[in-house]
């Protein structure tokens, strides 16, 4: 991105530095071109003589607050003038020095002459700039020095910056600077596009930032986030914005954001992947340039940082209290920040956490401490450690601790019974058998069996609206369920196949809200692993949307055809899946029905599944505050909504543990006898689930790891869908860090 270069002006003063333009420099020329005949010399008094005429000229009858910006032109002008039997020119100094000499008949009226021709000169070029000067001055008033925070972000302490209508001509150039200095210290999805006050409201021109006061800067199409922000600390620094060359890495040569443009960048791991969506140049190693640009070296958080829960141990009485923290790239890009995501959590009596030990007493003095073998630590704030026995756990605590473990204590227990089963499909959706029956049959053609199918939904094909029959050839149905039927498609044009989904009304009685957000929320998406929707019409009696065709039909079946997949296979959907949660979650739309049904997956030659894209927008929305509204699948719902507590986006990101799970052993880990939904959901709200063996016996401890944090039962230490993408499993990194 190019920033637009600023007009250089003087921050001491309210005038901008003005500029002997070409022109006046010729003036001054001509001035001395035509006043002298020869040049004298000129003694060391008499240049001192010159020199005291022309500062006491530029200093007459001028404003006090000029006298400055015009010494300073003079300094810098540089009059040059050829003469017949010599040059004269007037320095950085002023001093005259002549090349030539003049006989002894050479007068000290000769001299007066010179002194006059030049001061004369120097007159004119004062004049102009005094002129100058006059007409460029505007009212502007003192930079207000301004605080921003990150929306959303309770743990950045905010950046100040002197804004000025001089500085800033409009919002955009605002917006890019930003944007650039956020995108040094926090995670941000896309660019700055508003900002807002501590209460919410919209801020719409320049003239309302107020000085001394802070605002809230949001990306994208980010709601405004009311949260308790972190006022109390100080920035990591108070950054004054100038034209000067600095160190900062080139916009073209940073390792981009994975919520940028729908694209993320990855180690490739153990899968390939194909599609568009994932590349294979590694976001935690080393960003290397193209086109001989230099090697970059990651900051000390991309090398250090990955997402981790910790156990924190309150300093007080014993027993003390026990807390859980999520340490991720957002919140823990330096000491300090680790520190004060810890103050916010512990809540210290004595205030700010000062000292932090680890579980041996030994203390945490740098960032990595945090992301190494240790996993327990001691919280304390400016009291002394005078006793040895302060880091030993009481038997209270120790339970504490290992009830929070609970869920990896299980790994390498026998599955007693039979194998548990995925549950029943939630919709029929026969998309395989109908490639099956029909992969010879025209697209253009509606067969027999489909079109009595379409009879039976009470979907008359003449009825279909003109815009899609007269681009788009119709061809056989490919799923249908309890409120729409889907028919493969082909553009009349182009050839390519889409997929029609037809909505009928009269089965959404009451939910008719739903159909609206679902097309609401996908004209607002844009992604590799979304599906696209391509036209919607809305009729009396129905709703056709024209979506993008995914030929390798439903995860679900895929499941039921392996039964189980690789790690490797298993990585590549993770990836897109968490890709697109991240794209959802950066424009705050939670998708409320993750699920294998809701999941399309593109396969190759041999079966093997390259890439997965996100479908069903009909329980997505907006999430401005928590959501109480109870829906979604059994078997992947998550407890807070069972709960009934409040829920957020954090959803998402449990079912997509769940599904994480089913792809490594072909069963969820909460199963109820017969899919009861009263044992599956006491069994999902206790959290308890095990990786028995011999169903996990092959699997490695990494992505166990991730399933653990993603199905963590509160959902604040519970991971992001980012941190997915962050972990090192779903990097492909053999290192397997301690969690």
């Amino acid at each position: 991105m190019r920033y637009r270069k600023y007009r250089k002006y003087s921050w001491n003063s309210d005038d901008p530095i003005v500029r002997l333009t070409r022109m006046e420099v010729q003036t001054v020329n001509n001035h001395l071109n035509n006043s002298l005949i020869s040049p004298p010399a000129l003694s060391q008094s008499q240049q001192a003589q010159l020199n005291n005429s022309i500062i006491t000229l530029s200093r007459s009858n001028s404003p006090a607050s000029s006298n400055s910006e015009i010494e300073k032109e003079l300094q810098d002008l540089d009059l040059n003038s050829s003469l017949n039997s010599g040059s004269v020119s007037l320095g950085a100094d002023l001093n005259c020095k002549s090349n030539g000499s003049l006989s002894g008949a050479s007068t000290t009226s000769s001299t007066t002459g010179l002194t006059t021709s030049v001061t004369t000169a120097a007159a004119a070029a004062v004049s102009q700039v005094k002129k100058r000067i006059s007409s460029s001055r505007t009212p502007t008033r003192k930079a207000r020095r301004i605080k921003f925070y990150r929306n959303g972000d309770r743990f950045y302490p905010g950046i100040t910056i002197p804004v000025s209508n001089e500085r800033y001509r409009s919002f955009e150039s605002l917006f890019e600077d930003l944007t650039r200095l956020l995108e040094d210290n926090v995670k941000i999805p896309g660019a700055v596009r508003t900002i807002y006050t501590m209460c919410g409201k919209k801020i719409s021109t320049l003239d309302e930032l107020e000085d001394g006061q802070s605002y809230i800067c949001s990306c994208n199409n980010e709601n405004f986030k009311k949260i308790e922000y972190n006022t109390s600390s100080q920035p990591l620094a108070n950054l004054t914005l100038s034209n000067k060359t600095n160190n900062r890495l080139s916009k073209a040569y940073r390792p981009s954001s994975p919520l940028k443009n729908g694209t993320t960048t990855y180690n490739s791991g153990g899968g390939g992947v194909a599609g568009g969506g994932v590349t294979g140049n590694g976001a935690n190693t080393t960003a290397g340039a193209t086109n001989g640009s230099p090697v970059l070296k990651l900051s000390e958080r991309d090398r250090v940082v990955h997402p981790r829960i910790v156990t924190l141990i309150r300093n007080g009485t014993k027993p003390r209290t026990i807390m859980r923290l999520l340490l991720n790239k957002r919140n823990s890009p330096s000491f300090d920040h680790v520190l004060t995501a810890i103050t916010q959590v512990v809540r210290l009596d004595t205030g700010y956490v000062r000292k932090v030990f680890t579980l041996s007493g030994s203390p945490v003095i740098q960032l990595a401490d945090f992301f190494g073998p240790d996993d327990i630590f001691f919280a304390y704030g400016t009291e002394r450690v005078n006793n040895p026995d302060d880091f030993k756990l009481e038997p209270d605590e120790h339970k504490a601790i290992q009830a929070i473990r609970k869920s990896l204590r299980t790994a390498g227990t026998t599955y007693k019974g039979p194998k548990p089963k995925m549950p029943v499909k939630s919709k029929n959706l026969n998309s395989a058998k109908h490639q099956q029956n029909h992969q010879q049959e025209p697209c253009d053609q509606i067969v027999d069996e489909d079109l009595a199918a379409l009879n039976e939904s009470g979907i008359d094909a003449s009825e279909l609206p003109g815009v899609i029959r007269e681009h788009y050839a119709l061809g056989q149905i490919i799923g249908d369920g309890n409120f729409a039927v889907v028919l493969k498609i082909k553009d009349r044009q182009s050839g390519l196949p889409y997929a029609l989904k037809i909505i009928d009304k009269s089965k959404c009685k009451g939910k008719e809200h739903y159909i609206d957000a679902e097309v609401r929320v996908m004209k607002k998406l844009q992604h590799p692993h979304i599906i696209s929707l391509i036209m919607d019409v809305d009729q009396q009696a129905n709703m056709y949307l024209v979506l993008e065709y995914v030929s390798g039909g439903d995860l679900f079946d895929a499941i039921t055809r392996v039964t189980r997949f690789s790690e490797n296979q298993s990585r590549v959907m993770i990836k897109h899946l968490a890709s697109a949660m991240a794209y959802l979650h950066s424009m705050s739309i939670v998708h409320r029905d993750i699920k294998p049904e809701n999941l399309l997956v593109e396969l190759d030659a041999n079966g093997y599944v390259t890439e997965l894209k996100l479908a069903d927008f009909g329980l997505a929305c907006e999430v401005t505050e928590p959501l109480f509204a109870v829906c979604g699948t059994p078997t992947y719902v998550a407890p807070e909504i069972l709960m009934e507590t409040g829920y957020g986006l954090k959803i998402d990101v449990w079912a997509a543990g769940i599904i994480l799970y089913i792809l490594l052993c072909g069963f969820p880990p909460f199963v109820s006898p017969d899919n009861q939904q009263e044992p599956l959901f006491d069994a999902i709200i206790s959290g308890v689930y095990e990786f028995p063996e011999p169903y996990w016996s092959d699997i490695g401890d990494g992505v166990r790891d991730l399933i653990a944090n993603m199905l963590q039962s509160d959902p604040e230490v519970r991971f992001t869908s980012e941190d997915i993408l962050d972990h090192y499993w779903t990097l492909g990194e053999c290192n397997d860090y301690s969690s």
